[in-house]
């Protein structure tokens, strides 16, 4: 049974190592591509390759991307996580401790605050005039 813990297994390496091999490789080869004239890799015999004008094309086709994921896909779905406004898991949920007020003591207990008495005590305070 395989064991899910990140440390480092003689596996990961190997398939780490592997990647970043042909990580870079890729990256070479496009650079190769895209800075040497096509005369000089049509004499080497590689003649099929892509127009030249993908090797701008390419990069700003995924900063586009990253820019429309990290600008809108990623907050519509954190919209689409939240409950609605009025729904009772905005107020409370598992993790609440609610207030007891039989425990008096110098110092609270630690405890949820009621929502009617923060906006109690936020919005319908008496201001100076």
């Amino acid at each position: 049974m395989p064991e899910h813990t990140p440390a480092p297994l003689p596996s990961r390496a190997v398939y780490g190592f592997v990647l970043y091999l042909g990580s870079r490789s890729a990256l070479g080869l496009y650079f190769v591509w895209s800075i040497l004239p096509d005369s000089i890799l049509h004499s080497l015999g590689l003649t099929y390759w892509p127009h030249k004008s993908w090797a701008v094309v390419l990069p700003i086709f995924g900063c586009v991307l990253l820019a429309l994921f990290a600008f809108m896909f990623y907050p519509g779905l954190n919209f689409l996580l939240v409950p609605p406004v009025d729904d009772l898991r905005t107020i409370t949920d598992s993790h609440s401790i609610p207030l007891n007020l039989s425990l008096q003591s110098e110092i609270p207990p630690a405890s949820d605050l009621p929502l009617s008495d923060v906006c109690r005590h936020l919005y319908l305070a008496e201001r100076p005039e």
